[in-house]
C-alpha cells in the first residue's frame, strides 16, 4: 500500500505536481512511518516548492531513521542552502560525502554552497537580489499576464523558470533571455525593457505625498489582528495616486482619523472614517483593508471578508503591491479561523503565501492545518463504526488477506484510538506480511494503553524472535509472565528463546554479537546516558566499584542488559 502511494508520488513529482506529490508521500508515511525513503521524497517535493523549513524537517527525519544513507544528507544540504544556512549546508554535504565519496550530486551541492561563502562580505549578490523574485506562485502570475502567458507553451522557458525557482543563483545565466527579463520585470514591478514589461512603466513613478503609517497597538482578540497590518498604505502607487489631489488629501485625513479611532478601539468610528476615505479614493485598497480590520474587531466577519475580496479585486486592477494582496488574504483567513472554519482559513492563507511567503502567515497556515486535522480526527471518531471495522479486519485476517485487514484495523484505530486490542490485532497482521518494525510499534502502542495485556507481550516477543533479537524477545516473554505466570505459550516461547540463544552463541563471533548489540535501541540508550558512561568508566578503573553500583536495581538491570548483549564483560 505504501509502495503504491510512493510510486504515485514519484509520478506526480516527475510531472511537477508537487502539491499532489507531498499529499501522496504523506499518506504513504502514515502507513509506513519508518521508511526513510518516503521522508526523503517528501523533502524533495517540499524543496521544489521552496518550502525549505518543511524540507529540512523531513531530511532530518530521513537521517534519523537511516544515518548511513548519503542521499538524506544531500536533502538536508539542499534545504539548508535554501534557508541560507550555508555553513550548516556545507556540514551536511560533507557528512554525506564521508558515506559516499563519489556522489556527484553531493559534490555539486557542496561546490555551489562554497561559491556563495567565498563571495566577499557585504558585496551584493545579484542572484539573491533578483532570483528571490521567483518565490511564490510565479506560474499563476505569468499565466494571468496576457503578455507573458504565451511563454508557458515554450518548454525551454518553463525549464529555465523551474531551474531559477530551485536555485535563485541560476538567474544570472539567463539575463540574455528577454523572456526571463520580462518576467522579472513583471514580478518586481520594474520595466527591464523586455517584451511584456512595458505596461509596468507607471510603477516607476513616486507619489508626491507619502501615506501615513499604521498604528502600532495590537488588539487582544485572537486570531491576532495587528493595527500595524490594518492602517498601512500600499508601497506602490497606482495611476490614481501619481498626483496629490484634494480628494487624496481628504481621504488621507479620514484614514488617519480612522487609524486613531482604531488605536483607541473605537471601531465603529474607525469604520466611518475608512468608509469616507474609500468613497473619496476608491482605487486605494488600503482603505478597504483597514476597514476590514475594524470589522474584524467588531465581529462583523462577513463584512470583513467582503472588504478583503473587494480590495483584492481592485488591487489586481491597480497592480497593487503583492504584499497588500497577501495581507487581504491573511485577514480573510483570520476571519474564518475566528469561527472555526479551518478549511476556508487554510485556503485563504495559502493564497496569501502564494503572493508573499510571510513567516507569520506561514505560522497561521500551520495552525489552521493542525486545527483542521484535529477536527477531522474528532469528527471521524465513532466507537460503533470502530467495532464494525475491527470485525471486518478479523474476518479478512482469517481469510489470509492481511493487507486488507490492516486497512480495516487502521480505520478502526482512527475511529477509536484508545481501544488497545486494535493495535494488537494490527500487529499480528503486520507480522504476517513481515512488517516487523510496524508490528513492534503497534505492540508498544497497545501496552501504553494496557500495560498488563499479556497477548501484546506474546506478540512482541514473537516479532523480536523472528527478527532474531532473541535476548529482547526473552525479556518480552518474561514481562508477560509477570502478569500470567501459568501462561503455557509464554513458557514454551521462553524455552525456544533460550535454545536459540545457546545455538546462536556458538555461531556468532564476539564482533558479530557486539555489532548486533549496538543496533539495539535499548543498548544505544544506555550507552548514550552520561551517568551510565561514568559508571562504566568507574568499573573499568576500579572493578570493585561494580559491587556498589549493582546495589542500585535500575543500574544493575542496565548492566545486566549490557552483559547479556555482549557489550560488557565481567571478570
Amino acid at each position: 500500500m505504501a509502495d503504491a502511494l510512493k510510486t504515485k508520488g514519484n509520478e506526480a513529482f516527475q510531472r511537477k505536481d508537487y502539491n499532489e506529490a507531498v499529499k501522496l508521500f504523506t499518506e504513504a508515511i502514515k502507513l509506513d512511518p519508518s521508511n526513510h525513503v518516503l521522508y526523503s521524497n517528501r523533502s524533495g517535493a517540499y524543496a521544489a516548492q521552496q518550502k525549505y523549513s518543511e524540507a529540512l524537517a523531513d531530511a532530518e527525519q530521513t537521517v534519523k531513521i537511516k544515518g548511513d544513507w548519503a542521499k538524506g544528507y544531500g536533502r538536508m544540504g539542499t534545504a539548508l542552502h535554501g534557508l541560507r544556512k550555508f555553513e550548516d549546508a556545507v556540514g551536511a554535504y560533507e557528512a554525506g560525502l564521508k558515506i559516499e565519496p563519489t556522489n556527484a550530486q553531493l559534490k555539486e551541492g557542496l561546490e555551489e554552497v562554497r561559491k556563495v561563502l567565498q563571495q566577499p562580505k557585504g558585496e551584493p549578490n545579484i542572484g539573491d537580489i533578483f532570483g528571490q523574485a521567483f518565490n511564490g506562485d510565479v506560474w499563476t502570475k505569468i499565466k494571468m499576464n496576457p503578455k507573458t502567458a504565451p511563454y508557458l507553451n515554450e518548454p525551454d522557458f518553463v525549464a529555465k523558470v523551474t531551474e531559477i525557482q530551485q536555485n535563485p543563483q541560476n538567474i544570472t545565466k539567463h539575463f540574455q533571455d528577454k523572456r526571463i527579463m520580462a518576467i522579472l520585470g513583471t514580478l518586481m514591478g520594474v520595466n527591464f525593457g523586455g517584451p511584456g514589461a512595458e505596461f509596468d512603466d507607471v510603477m516607476q513613478e513616486e507619489p508626491q505625498e507619502k501615506p501615513t503609517e499604521s498604528p502600532k497597538q495590537t488588539p487582544k482578540e485572537t486570531p491576532k489582528e495587528t493595527p500595524k497590518e490594518a492602517p498601512k498604505a500600499a508601497s506602490k502607487p497606482t495611476p490614481m495616486e501619481t498626483e496629490s489631489t484634494s480628494e487624496q488629501k481628504q481621504a488621507e485625513e479620514e484614514k488617519n482619523k480612522g487609524n486613531e479611532a482604531y488605536k483607541n478601539k473605537q471601531f465603529d468610528a474607525a469604520i466611518q472614517h475608512y468608509t469616507k476615505a474609500h468613497d473619496l479614493v476608491p482605487t486605494n485598497i488600503v482603505y478597504l483593508t483597514n476597514r476590514a480590520a475594524a470589522y474584524f474587531e467588531n465581529n462583523k466577519l462577513d463584512e470583513c471578508i467582503k472588504d478583503c475580496y473587494d480590495a483584492i479585486e481592485e488591487g489586481r486592477k491597480q497592480r497593487a503591491d503583492y504584499k497588500q494582496i497577501a495581507k487581504a488574504y491573511t485577514r480573510i483567513g483570520n476571519a474564518h479561523m475566528k469561527v472555526n472554519k479551518y478549511t476556508e482559513a487554510l485556503e485563504a492563507y495559502n493564497h496569501s503565501l502564494a503572493e508573499d511567503r510571510n513567516p507569520q502567515t506561514l505560522a497561521l497556515a500551520k495552525k489552521a492545518e493542525k486545527a483542521k486535522e484535529d477536527e477531522e480526527k474528532k469528527s471521524f471518531l465513532d466507537p460503533q463504526k470502530s467495532i464494525e471495522a475491527k470485525e471486518r479486519g478479523n474476518e479478512l485476517f482469517r481469510q489470509g488477506k492481511y493487507p486488507e485487514s490492516i486497512k480495516e484495523y487502521t480505520e478502526a484505530i482512527g475511529r477509536n484510538p484508545e481501544d488497545y486490542t486494535l493495535y494488537s490485532n494490527r500487529a499480528a497482521a503486520y507480522t504476517k506480511i513481515m512488517q516487523y518494525d510496524l508490528g513492534l510499534k503497534d505492540c508498544e502502542e497497545c501496552l501504553k494503553r494496557k500495560p498488563d495485556f499479556v497477548k501484546a507481550y506474546t506478540r512482541k516477543g514473537h516479532i523480536l524472535f523472528f527478527m532474531k533479537e532473541y535476548q529482547r524477545a526473552l525479556e518480552a516473554y518474561d514481562q508477560g509472565l509477570k502478569f500470567d505466570e501459568h501462561n503455557t505459550e509464554l513458557s514454551e516461547s521462553i524455552q525456544r528463546c533460550i535454545t536459540a540463544l545457546s545455538q546462536n552463541a556458538g555461531k556468532e563471533s564476539d564482533q558479530e554479537r557486539l555489532e548486533k548489540a549496538m543496533r539495539d535501541p535499548e543498548v544505544q540508550e544506555i550507552l548514550s546516558d552520561p551517568v551510565m558512561r561514568q559508571i562504566l568508566n568507574d568499573m573499568q578503573e576500579n572493578p570493585s566499584a561494580a559491587r556498589d553500583h549493582l546495589k542500585n536495581p535500575l543500574i544493575a538491570k542496565k548492566i545486566q542488559k549490557l552483559m547479556t548483549s555482549g557489550v560488557l564483560k565481567m571478570g
